[in-house]
């Protein structure tokens, strides 16, 4: 008698939202991981309106911008990409916003919106051409991999700084900080509890150690204070809604700063997403997400999105398909009433979430050509530029420039292409318009 032939359970990579919908199992895993990605990006409604601010858009109303572009730019993502990227209003692109096109250039907040709307639809109009493609494989592995570590340390870099495990020195710049600092403390408590429950592979891990961190935080009196939004402002949003302006002090200027932007929306865009998703098709619909959810942004008031960084930390907790992300909006629409609760998080007790996300990220090292002096030097560059400027597209910059440089030096000219040459010229010319801007 002929042995039937079990069925070989179906990659998740290649399952659609719908059958995802269909395994219990699977969307509670992804529930999980939604949760703990949002966890570790839920920062950015307290941080992006701060510095947003700077524009002279009120930080309450931008609370609410923020939490609506996150929700809107998370759910759109899952349903369109099929992928837990997570799509929120990023931290180095609202520097540029806020900082440069606003305060340096002398732009309006309208006017700035209006910046920000124009970079935004042509950015979501190359997502959906073939250009983004090759921008996209133009990216090899050791690159790509680079990207993925420089961001692992830049993140891990901000968390110490954040919790003060490290601080500033005279001699050395930064040093250890003061174990006396019951904050610290908590900290290293907090490392120490991702690591066991990681080690023990618990997904629901980084909640539980965020939420023990949270608790004894609050019983000892070292957790901040709420960082409450009056709902009353609610019913001002309106004033925010559609506002943007197109009359710029001068148009050169409004040139300059669109351009800033689109360069960075395209190159944070496709660096970030080329190191989390795989599959030509899913980064470009996480791209066109992005792009879409951008345009979004830029109506409701809110600051340019970015395919976070933090994705990783869903990743770590098991994130593999849409309903991740879906999660992580819906978290950021159930903040509206979880506002004064989130806000006595402190950050010594997602700083371990970070943390283990770096950790994480930073074992793609392994994937980077070292054998190439072509490929390994651009790619230390990308690594070690990007934590110490505290820049993505900085380090991304220096990378991609020195790329073809490397290869005409060692005699590889046939590793290259038209993309490579032209994205390091649209990086040298990013980073020269940037400084004359600034």
């Amino acid at each position: 008698m002929a042995q039937t032939k079990e069925a070989t359970p179906k990659d998740v990579n290649s399952m659609s939202l719908k059958e995802v919908w269909h395994d219990k199992k699977l969307v509670r895993s992804e529930i999980i991981a939604g949760t703990t990605g949002f966890f570790a990006i839920m920062y950015v409604i307290f941080v992006n309106p701060q510095i947003v601010e700077a524009t002279g858009i009120p930080t309450q109303l931008e609370t609410f911008a923020t939490i609506f572009a996150s929700a809107f730019g998370c759910i759109l993502g899952g349903f369109l990409s099929n992928t837990p990227m997570i799509i929120v209003p990023g931290m180095g692109i609202n520097a540029l916003f806020s900082y440069t096109i606003a305060s340096s250039m002398h732009f309006t907040w309208q006017a700035t919106l209006g910046v920000s709307l124009t970079s935004s639809i042509i950015y979501a109009i190359i997502t959906f051409t073939p250009l983004i493609d090759k921008i996209a494989d133009a990216i090899n592995e050791s690159m790509k991999s680079a990207i993925n570590v420089g961001i692992g340390l830049f993140l891990t870099f901000t968390a110490l700084k954040g919790v003060d495990f490290i601080v500033s020195d005279k001699a050395n710049f930064i040093k250890f900080g003061d174990l006396r600092n019951p904050v610290l403390l908590l900290t290293l408590l907090g490392i120490l509890l991702t690591m066991f429950f990681q080690i023990k592979g618990k997904a629901w891990g980084m909640i539980a150690s965020m939420a023990i961190i949270t608790v004894i935080a609050l019983l000892t009196g070292n957790a901040g204070g709420s960082h409450a939004v009056a709902y009353s402002d609610l019913s001002h949003f309106g004033t925010l809604v559609f506002k943007q302006s197109f009359v710029v002090p001068s148009w050169i200027k409004f040139l300059i700063a669109t351009f800033s932007m689109l360069m960075l929306m395209i190159f944070e865009g496709v660096g970030v997403t080329k190191g989390y998703v795989n599959g030509s098709k899913k980064i470009k619909r996480t791209l066109q997400a992005t792009g879409i959810s951008n345009i979004f942004a830029s109506l409701i008031g809110s600051s340019p999105t970015v395919d976070a960084a933090e994705t990783g930390s869903a990743l770590a907790a098991g994130a593999k398909t849409g309903i991740s992300a879906i999660t992580t909006g819906v978290w950021f629409i159930a903040s509206l009433v979880l506002i004064p609760v989130i806000g006595y998080i402190p950050s010594c007790a997602t700083a371990s979430i970070i943390i283990l996300t770096g950790s994480l990220m930073m074992m793609d090292v392994k994937k980077i050509d070292n054998s190439d002096f072509s490929n390994w030097f651009p790619a230390f560059l990308i690594i070690f530029t990007i934590p110490f400027t505290g820049s993505i597209s900085t380090g991304m910059a220096l990378g991609f420039i020195a790329y073809p440089i490397a290869k005409i030096c060692s005699g590889k000219i046939k590793d290259l292409n038209a993309v490579n040459v032209v994205i390091a010229i649209l990086f040298a010319l990013s980073l020269g318009v940037t400084a004359f801007a600034s």
